[in-house]
């Protein structure tokens, strides 16, 4: 369980375009839940995640991460090459993604025969031959590519909280429901957190567990399956009847 109580974050505060981005945000989240955050620009979504991971500091109010910590989470920025290193391979990218298992990453273990067959798993199952271009630098493959190398990984981290502000909003129709699939499947069996922010509602329909709306930096809607129809003409309705 990780909880969020009464946090605020203003930017420009005393100025002229002060900005109350969060407001008075009360939040509980649980291990082995899909979180979806919607909202319209300058909602508050992003701000959010940022203070989950610990990128940002609130002004006011307490989160408690309840067993976990800071270092227990992966934040996946919208930016793609922000999450990776461009001028690395897709090998040395994704060797990093096993920090999580408490390995510091040094030449004592980079070219382990095991790490190199985990990672050379993850790939063989995207279908894209990447697996036999792992000594590519990463700005060099497409923008779909790299959102597989991101995806990938994901899911050789392990992380027990996962945040992804727009992660899909690279792919193609093909591959954001795939990916996001195969994430939850993969993730869920870790018992992992995850939050995502996202506009693209379609792909809320079969992958969330939870969607909490915000609007002017406070949470207007906070919706399960039990008490929520999740499929994209529903999630539709309810952003533009709340707007």
């Amino acid at each position: 369980m990780m909880e969020l109580r009464n946090i605020n974050k203003t930017f420009n505060r005393n100025a002229d375009n002060e900005v109350r981005a969060l407001n008075d945000i009360s939040l509980t989240f649980i291990s082995n839940e899909w979180t979806y955050v919607i909202g319209g620009n300058g909602s508050g979504k992003s701000t959010l995640l940022k203070i989950i991971c610990g990128e940002l500091i609130p002004d006011e109010g307490t989160m408690s991460y309840n067993g976990f910590s800071k270092n227990d989470i992966c934040f996946i920025d919208q930016m793609t090459l922000k999450n990776l290193v461009p001028s690395m391979s897709i090998y040395e990218n994704l060797v990093f993604g096993l920090k999580n298992e408490g390995i510091l990453p040094n030449f004592s273990y980079y070219n382990k025969k095991r790490y190199l067959i985990k990672i050379v798993e993850v790939l063989q199952d995207f279908n894209l031959n990447l697996e036999n271009r792992l000594s590519e630098q990463v700005r060099f493959l497409s923008g779909g590519e790299q959102q597989i190398i991101v995806a990938a990984r994901i899911l050789l981290s392990r992380s027990k909280i996962l945040l992804m502000d727009e992660f899909t909003s690279s792919l193609d129709q093909k591959w954001a429901p795939f990916i996001l699939q195969k994430l939850k499947s993969s993730l869920k069996a870790n018992n992992t957190m995850i939050i995502a922010v996202t506009h693209d509602f379609s792909q809320i329909e079969g992958i969330g567990d939870r969607v909490i709306m915000l609007k002017n930096g406070m949470v207007i809607e906070d919706l399960t399956a039990t008490n929520f129809d999740f499929t994209t003409k529903s999630v539709l309705n309810l952003f533009y009847e709340k707007q």
